[in-house]
């Protein structure tokens, strides 16, 4: 019994330390997060299926979130990268928190905090945060997202901005198109396509 406490105590020691300590390649980390959860009127599961183009290819992405109540949102990501036939994983899993309040009379607001991860790969293993406030607007049927991300750790710090529209192409499924756009230590993009699925 005393040695089942010793481990297991030594095993949170050590996924702790990971986490708090695993660094991080601040210009792989702009590239490649992608927030693509979304305020909606229904509370059931969303499901995101898609792909972001960075400098490697297309990544396959996958996602999903859920709306536990009305101004709560919990989600995640899951992408297998392939890099020059080097495979990798990135992740992330986030808590999106909708206000009361409202920027603009015809918008709405969510804010995010996420942890993102990245295994595997040839930088090695990488753990970054995220802090993230979303607008959205409807214009007629058409859903317009603007999303300021604040990726960090300890080290470096970056600003990414994801553009996004939400457009119904059947009852409970969405095209979702979109871009990260990040600016240091150049400005560039990831575009993003994305199919939504409210399941």
């Amino acid at each position: 019994m005393l040695n089942y406490k010793i481990s297991l105590k030594f095993i949170i020691v050590c996924i702790s330390s990971t986490l708090l300590f695993s660094g991080s390649a601040a210009s792989f980390s702009a590239e490649s997060s992608i927030i693509p959860f979304q305020l909606s009127p229904e509370s059931s599961p969303m499901l995101h299926l898609g792909g972001l183009q960075d400098e490697s290819g297309i990544q396959a992405i996958s996602g999903i979130q859920i709306q536990p109540t009305f101004n709560l949102l919990l989600g995640g990501v899951l992408s297998p990268r392939n890099n020059n036939n080097d495979l990798s994983i990135y992740y992330h899993i986030l808590v999106g928190y909708i206000p009361k309040w409202k920027l603009l009379k015809f918008s709405s607001n969510m804010i995010q905090v996420g942890i993102h991860r990245y295994r595997f790969g040839e930088i090695g293993d990488s753990r970054w945060f995220s802090f993230s406030v979303m607008e959205s607007a409807y214009i007629g049927s058409l859903n317009l997202s603007l999303c300021w991300n604040k990726l960090f750790t300890q080290q470096w710090e970056r600003n990414t901005i994801l553009i996004s529209t939400k457009i119904k192409l059947l009852k409970d499924i969405y095209l979702q198109p979109g871009a990260v756009a990040f600016f240091t230590p150049d400005f560039d993009y990831s575009p993003f396509l994305l199919m939504s699925i409210n399941l």
